[in-house]
C-alpha cells in the first residue's frame, strides 16, 4: 500500500485527469437518484458502470446514507464499499508504510481463493465497489485474476492499486487484464530511477513502465473497455520537480488517466523530509488545521485484512484494534457488534458507549500528531509497543 489512503480527505486532495478521449471513464447519468446524497467517501458513484448498480444496491445505499445522517448506532443497512486485502506481503520497502518498515502489526499471509469467495458471497447483493488492496502488493497473489473474475461475475465493481514493480509473465498479465477489473491504479512516484526509488525502495522504474506498456497493448489488442488504467504520482518534496515530466510520461504510456495524490505521513517524525513545498499537494491538517467532521467509515464501509481481521478504516494497521474476524463470524453480525456501535457513538449525540475503540480516539482527525503511530509511519495503532511516540 502507498501512503495514499482512501479516506474522504484524501479523495478531495487528489487531482485526476483523463488522457484518452476514446475511453468513457465516467457515466453520463446526471440527475438520477444515485446522486441524491453527497458521495465523498472513497469513490464517486459515476465511477461505477450502470450494469453494477442494481435496485437492491440502491435501496441499501439509500438506507445507509439515511442512517448515517440520523447517526444511528445499530444499522439495518449493510456496508456498501469494502477494502479486501489479498495479502499484506510486499516486494517494496516504502518508508512511511508499516509493511515497508517490517512492523510486526499482523502476521504476514495471503487470502485464499476459497475464503475470498466466502466474503464475496456475503456482500455481493449490497457492495457497490471493492478495492483489492491494503497493506501489501496484491499482484503477488497468484489467484488474483481468479478473485477478480469471481467478484466481477458476482456483480461487484473492483478497483486496485499496485506498485507494478514485478517481473510478471505474459500469461499472468493477459489473464489479469481480462479478469474484469474496473480500475487499475499504478504508482509511479518519479520519472527517473533515483527519484522513484527514494520512496519506492527496492522498486525498479523500468519494470513498472514496461509492465504498463504491456497492459496498455493488451487492452488495445483485445478491445477492452476496462480496466481504466491510471498512472498516479504521490507528490513529495523529492519528486515535485518532475510533475511536468510525469504528465508527459503518462501521455507517452497512453494510459487512460493520470492522478496526483497527497502523501500521508507521521506528522511527528517525517514532515520536513517528505512534504512538498507546493501547498496544493499538502493536506491542511499537516499545517495545523484539525478535522471535526464525522467519519463515513462506521456507517458505509469495511476493511477486511488477509487474515480475516476487520479494521475500522484503511489507515489502521493494528490487529489489536480489530472489530472482529470474518472467518469466525458473519459480516452482518460484525457490522452491528459492540465495536462498531461504539465507533458510531463518536459522532452520535447523547450516545452511551460500552467500550473504547480506535474511532473514539481518532475522531476522523487522522493527521493529529497526538495519535499513536506504528513506528515512524502514518499507520494508526492502539498498541504502544509499536509506536515511537511518547
Amino acid at each position: 500500500m502507498s501512503a495514499y489512503s482512501n479516506n474522504s480527505e484524501t479523495q478531495r486532495g487528489s487531482k485526476r485527469f483523463s488522457i484518452a478521449d476514446t475511453v468513457q471513464v465516467k457515466s453520463k447519468r446526471k440527475d438520477d437518484q444515485w446522486k441524491k446524497f453527497d458521495d465523498d467517501t472513497i469513490f464517486a458513484i459515476d465511477e461505477i458502470p450502470d450494469e453494477f448498480l442494481t435496485d437492491q444496491k440502491f435501496k441499501n445505499y439509500t438506507l445507509a446514507k439515511q442512517e448515517e445522517c440520523e447517526q444511528k448506532l445499530v444499522l439495518d443497512s449493510a456496508p456498501f464499499h469494502f477494502e479486501i486485502e489479498p495479502t499484506n506481503i510486499c516486494n517494496l520497502r516504502c518508508p512511511l508504510c508499516s509493511t515497508g518498515v517490517d512492523a510486526k502489526t499482523r502476521q504476514k499471509g495471503i487470502l485464499t481463493f476459497n475464503n475470498f469467495k466466502k466474503i464475496i458471497n456475503q456482500i455481493k447483493n449490497t457492495a457497490l465497489i471493492v478495492s483489492l488492496q491494503n497493506w501489501g502488493e496484491p499482484t503477488l497473489v497468484k489467484d488474483l485474476p481468479k478473485m477478480i473474475k469471481y467478484a466481477t461475475d458476482a456483480g461487484i465493481f473492483l478497483r486496485m492499486s499496485t506498485n507494478f514493480s514485478i517481473d510478471y509473465d505474459d500469461e499472468f498479465l493477459i489473464e489479469f487484464m481480462k479478469s474484469g477489473l474496473g480500475r487499475l491504479v499504478i504508482d509511479i512516484d518519479g520519472t527517473t530511477q533515483d527519484v522513484y526509488a527514494k520512496y519506492r525502495v527496492n522498486g525498479n522504474l523500468e519494470t513498472v513502465l514496461e509492465n504498463t506498456r504491456k497492459i496498455v497493448k493488451i487492452k488495445k489488442d483485445n478491445n477492452l473497455i476496462y480496466p481504466i488504467i491510471q498512472a498516479r504520482m504521490l507528490v513529495m518534496k523529492h519528486n515535485e520537480h518532475q510533475i511536468d515530466d510525469f504528465k508527459q510520461l503518462s501521455k507517452k504510456l497512453q494510459v487512460d488517466e493520470m492522478e496526483f495524490g497527497n502523501i500521508q505521513l507521521n506528522p511527528n517524525t517525517a514532515s520536513d523530509e517528505w512534504l512538498p513545498t507546493d501547498g496544493n499537494f499538502v493536506y491542511e491538517t499537516y499545517l495545523g488545521k484539525r478535522i471535526d467532521t464525522p467519519c463515513h467509515w462506521p456507517w458505509t464501509g469495511m476493511v477486511i485484512n488477509s487474515d480475516g481481521g476487520v479494521s475500522s478504516c484503511a489507515i489502521v494497521d493494528d490487529n489489536l484494534s480489530d472489530f472482529g474476524n470474518v472467518f469466525e463470524e458473519k459480516i452482518s453480525d460484525i457490522w452491528n457488534n459492540e465495536s462498531y456501535t461504539s465507533a458510531r457513538t463518536t459522532w452520535t449525540k447523547n450516545a452511551r458507549r460500552s467500550k473504547t475503540v480506535i474511532c473514539n480516539i481518532c475522531k476522523n482527525d487522522t493527521h493529529n500528531p497526538n495519535l499513536l503511530r506504528v513506528g515512524d509511519t502514518f499507520s494508526l495503532t492502539l498498541n504502544r509497543s509499536q509506536t515511537k511516540n511518547p
